[in-house]
């Protein structure tokens, strides 16, 4: 479909059932889509001709998308197997084995190296790309993931989750020599909002009861509110006339606020 005038430029045939997922491959000129007839198929996203038709899937073609690099492309199966091809082969890489059930979602870290795929048994797991091997498995979730986003920030590197059970956590993921740790750093859910390792300074409204919650579950050091710019006024004034030892009521204070 032409953006600008809305004309239909090519039809893509080839698919025996319906479509299930489809992206474009980052340099814009390739197309893969996956089915219900368990196939993967490449198109030339100019011409519109037929690619490529990977095979492999032992139940639905669920979810398709492309490496940063535009190399490799992963298929998410409605058996629970995450299928990884070349693309300039249509040969297959890996199949990663580990979910139980669909696997509703999958995403490249932004280096390409790892992929994360989540699925309808409740579990993200990272698989490295370049053996298949599974790096770290995330489980305690309440529903099923449906979405799942990479970020790069100041040199971490962060998974973010959208589950059915309307909640979103924000996981670091960290390498070290070799192996791999799947941290929580925040969750938002119906009930609140959940932080792991944050700073929190000039906290303002706490009760003293959030005070001790907040120092029961880590917090270092002591919530000090930022007073506003009247009550910083108020306590300079006050200074000022303790020190001179002025006589200090209502109406002398109100006075000298308003001057």
């Amino acid at each position: 479909m032409d953006t600008h005038s809305g004309e239909l430029i090519y039809t893509l045939q080839g698919h025996t059932e319906g479509i299930q997922s489809i992206a474009y491959s980052p340099s814009g000129q390739q197309i893969a889509s996956g089915a219900y007839d368990k196939t993967v198929r490449l198109w030339d996203a100019r011409s519109g001709e037929p690619g490529h038709i990977l095979k492999g899937h032992i139940h639905w073609a669920l979810n398709v998308m492309y490496s940063p690099n535009g190399q490799q492309i992963a298929s998410g199966g409605a058996s629970g197997i995450m299928l990884l091809w070349d693309v300039s082969s249509g040969e297959l890489s890996h199949a990663l084995y580990g979910h139980d059930a669909s696997i509703m979602s999958a995403a490249y870290s932004p280096s390409g190296d790892q992929i994360a795929s989540s699925g309808r048994d409740r579990t993200v797991r990272l698989w490295d790309v370049s053996s298949g091997r599974c790096l770290a498995v995330v489980r305690g979730f309440q529903g099923s993931i449906s979405s799942l986003a990479w970020r790069e920030i100041s040199n971490r590197t962060y998974l973010v989750t959208g589950c059915g059970d309307k909640s979103i956590y924000t996981w670091q993921v960290i390498e070290k020599e070799g192996r791999y740790q799947v941290r929580l750093a925040w969750s938002a859910t119906d009930g609140g909002l959940t932080l792991s390792d944050a700073n929190i300074q000039d906290a303002q409204g706490l009760s003293q009861m959030n005070k001790k919650l907040l120092k029961q579950r880590g917090a270092v050091g002591e919530p000090t509110p930022r007073l506003g710019e009247a009550s910083q006024r108020a306590m300079s004034v006050i200074a000022a006339v303790s020190k001179f030892k002025a006589p200090l009521n209502r109406k002398t204070l109100d006075t000298l606020l308003t001057n």
